[in-house]
């Protein structure tokens, strides 16, 4: 091999790697451009999920206006929905009997600390007399009570042709001291 023979297959080589040179360098333009012009549609994305967030984040001013507002309402809430004594929960419950043609026989209550503040809680069982309907009419009416009644259980007890006896199990708070 001489070396006219040597410097063409080095000029046919220095040609194809300059070839290659362009190609990659045309290849980084394009992405690069490509990359610039997909910029505008990234930031507007990202200035909608900094909208989504600045919605959801509350200024202070406000987060102490809405404390403030739920600690009224629940104020008003258990002024209205908890008696302060037992003697005025047996008196709804003698008072919802007596409207719904019911017998509530051997009631018996238990006073207990509660974990919500400003609330006792009071656990309610006896045996409860009537027809069927009358039974049901008292339970639905214990449930939209304006005093807060949860009814935990009901068991079926002795039934005759005319009444049934149920043992209920009934729930609600006071509010006093825990």
């Amino acid at each position: 091999m001489n070396v006219r023979q040597m410097r063409y297959r080095l000029r046919i080589v220095m040609g194809v790697l300059i070839a290659f040179n362009v190609l990659a360098a045309g290849a980084l333009l394009f992405m690069w451009v490509r990359g610039i012009s997909a910029l505008p549609d990234q930031f507007a994305t990202l200035h909608q999920q900094v909208q989504k967030q600045k919605a959801i984040v509350i200024p202070p001013d406000t987060v102490d206006g809405r404390v403030k507002e739920a600690r009224e309402q629940i104020a008003k809430f258990y002024e209205n929905r908890f008696p302060n004594s037992s003697a005025a929960i047996f008196e709804d419950l003698g008072r919802l009997a007596n409207e719904n043609h019911v017998h509530l026989n051997n009631a018996s209550y238990q006073v207990e600390d509660s974990e919500l503040p400003g609330l006792r809680q009071v656990q309610i069982g006896g045996n409860l007399t009537g027809d069927y309907a009358q039974v049901m009419k008292f339970i639905n009416a214990l449930e939209r009570e304006k005093t807060f009644f949860i009814v935990d259980s009901v068991n079926l007890g002795e039934q005759s042709q005319n009444e049934i006896r149920l043992n209920i199990r009934i729930e609600t708070y006071m509010r006093g001291e825990a």
